[in-house]
This record gives structure tokens, C-alpha cells and sequence, in this order.
């Protein structure tokens, strides 16, 4: 039976506010079409937490990043195999299409938390909104259009990374955080390094899952 996800409150009491420091290294796996520290114009399939429109009915643009290289990867390329596949294995041409970027922010940037005690505060647990199938995203994409309207200072979300914990994956909202408030690292294109493409497969093979 599939996870019920609550309806967010009208009103929220109060939340949790977790800061990533200005220098804090950030990690992407993202389509080589975009930038390093590009939002996403809200195209593509749905999210658990974007895409979404502001009170004004204005789509806010979103960025995913994660706080390891493989909680990126497992966020991204290995995102949608599920646990009792028969198969594990995700397209060689899906990776070579991806770019693998790090990026760190030029100032200390406030977060609404999303961790299990944080949740629990809301008298809501993982399970009912971390831990749900992309089937959800419907639902729980409205946490973060209510989080985003109940915390105008809030310049996203973060939360222990489902697909990879103990790390943790964030969405930053553009009216409020720009690509220009970070400062790129490096951008590795993969299809033009087999070092990156080897570690990517070795991420995958950790979960059983083959690069073909």
C-alpha cells in the first residue's frame, strides 16, 4: 500500500533552520545542458519538491544539490531503480549526458530543516514524506510550496538523502538564491572523462546497479 502523505498545515507553528556555510563544498550530478549552478526553469519530470508556482502563480526555478558526490549520483542517475528490480541498470548514454559539478555558496545560506526530528515537530514522520515512490510527488511537492510560503527568508530545503544516508540532499529556490551567489569548483562533463565514468560505476555497483 502506498505511503500516505499528509496535507502541509495553513499555518506552520514554527520550523527548523539548518545554515550551509559560505564555503561549504556541494555536490551535483546534473544534464550536461545545463551549467554547474544552474536552476532548473521548472522543465522535466516532477520532483519531490519541484516543481511549484509562488502565490503569484510564477513557477519557482529549483536546484538540487547534495552534500557528497555519491548522494548526487544516487539522487539523480540512480534515483529511479527501485530496490527489488529484477534488473538494476541505468543506460550508458543517460550517464555520458550527465555532467558531475561541485559548487559552494558565497554566503551562509538558511535552510528550512527536514530531518526526522524536524519532521516529527510537525507531527509528521519520514515515511510520509521523504520516504515516499515518485507516485507521491503530486502530493509532496505541496510541502515545499507551503514551506516556501510560510518562511520567505527560507532559501530551501534539506534533508537526509533517501537514496543514499546518512548524507544529505537540498533544493535551493531561485527567488530567493541565484546562480551568481555561487562560486563553481570544477564541472566534470562525463562523456569526456573515463575516471569519472569508473566512479560513477562503482557507485552504482555498491547497490547492484551496472552501467550498460
Amino acid at each position: 500500500m502506498a505511503a500516505r502523505v499528509p496535507t502541509p498545515p495553513k499555518a506552520f507553528p514554527s520550523a527548523n533552520f539548518k545554515i550551509i556555510a559560505a564555503g561549504e563544498i556541494l555536490h551535483r550530478t546534473h544534464s550536461s545542458a545545463f551549467r554547474a549552478a544552474e536552476f532548473n526553469p521548472c522543465k522535466g519530470q516532477p520532483t519531490r519538491f519541484a516543481s511549484f508556482s509562488d502565490s503569484a502563480r510564477n513557477c519557482v526555478p529549483t536546484l538540487y544539490a547534495a552534500t557528497t558526490r555519491e548522494a548526487a549520483a544516487f539522487e539523480s542517475i540512480f534515483h529511479d531503480i527501485a530496490p527489488r528490480a529484477r534488473f538494476k541498470t541505468v543506460r550508458l548514454a543517460t550517464v555520458m549526458a550527465r555532467s558531475v559539478s561541485r559548487i559552494t555558496p558565497r554566503a551562509d545560506l538558511e535552510m528550512v530543516s527536514l530531518y526526522a526530528p524536524d519532521l516529527k515537530a510537525w507531527k509528521v514522520s519520514r515515511t510520509n514524506l521523504i520516504e515516499t515512490p515518485k507516485a507521491t510527488y503530486v502530493k509532496t511537492v505541496l510541502w515545499a510550496k507551503a514551506i516556501h510560503a510560510a518562511f520567505p527568508n527560507a532559501k530551501g530545503l534539506v534533508w537526509t538523502s533517501r537514496q543514499c544516508d546518512p548524507d544529505s540532499a537540498m533544493i535551493f529556490f531561485e527567488d530567493r538564491v541565484q546562480e551568481t551567489d555561487f562560486d563553481v569548483v570544477d564541472s566534470i562533463d562525463v562523456s569526456k572523462s573515463a575516471s569519472m565514468l569508473l566512479e560513477l560505476r562503482a557507485y552504482g555497483q555498491r547497490a547492484g546497479i551496472t552501467i550498460i
